[in-house]
């Protein structure tokens, strides 16, 4: 478990590296008017430097780049920011409680995804379900219900108990995630008139 505390808290000599490896890859990624594309040698030499990271500052660097990706991902439409993150983090969940790897992200989002006249039948049956649920306890009464889901899927496939619980709470999330990435996407559908 990682210590909320230490969020923010990365080296100079983690910067540094860091920043050495975003500095390639901007060299690589831009192409100015009248130059030529950049070799593909400097982006092999990018992921080599990435895979020399020591393991203990793995986090830390990844976290800089995290950082310094959502800032460049604000400038692009929030809808298409969340769903990219949310698929490239319920797949990072699956790969670590070793669900076997989807054969694409399209694939991925289409599996079992359930069509708008299925959320609306869901829909109907949560808001007869929470009638007698306080208004200030409805927010986390919904949460509850929702994490259910996920922890109920979990159990079916197996995924839940053990020793290492950290694997049954990976599944959990990939649920979740996922979910939000296949709502995001059938409502992009519907926003687009398909």
């Amino acid at each position: 478990m990682f210590d909320s505390g230490e969020i923010g808290r990365i080296t100079p000599d983690e910067q540094a590296d860091a920043l050495r490896t975003l500095i390639a890859v901007f060299a690589t990624s831009v192409v100015r008017p009248g130059q030529k594309p950049p070799r593909n040698a400097v982006s092999a030499e990018i992921v080599d430097i990435i895979d020399e990271v020591p393991p203990e500052q793995a986090e830390a660097v990844a976290q800089l780049f995290t950082m310094m990706a959502m800032r460049l991902r604000r400038k692009t439409r929030p809808r298409s920011t969340i769903f990219r993150q949310a698929v490239e983090t319920a797949l990072l969940a699956r790969a670590y409680h070793g669900a076997a790897t989807p054969e694409s992200e399209v694939s991925y989002v289409a599996a079992d995804r359930p069509a708008l006249i299925d959320i609306d039948a869901a829909c109907g049956e949560l808001l007869a379900r929470i009638e007698p649920v306080p208004e200030d306890d409805r927010r986390a009464w919904l949460t509850a219900d929702v994490i259910a889901a996920a922890l109920v899927h979990a159990e079916s496939e197996q995924r839940l108990g053990g020793p290492d619980r950290d694997v049954g709470d990976m599944a959990v999330a990939e649920f979740l995630l996922r979910a939000a990435a296949q709502y995001l996407a059938a409502t992009g559908e519907r926003r687009r008139g398909g």
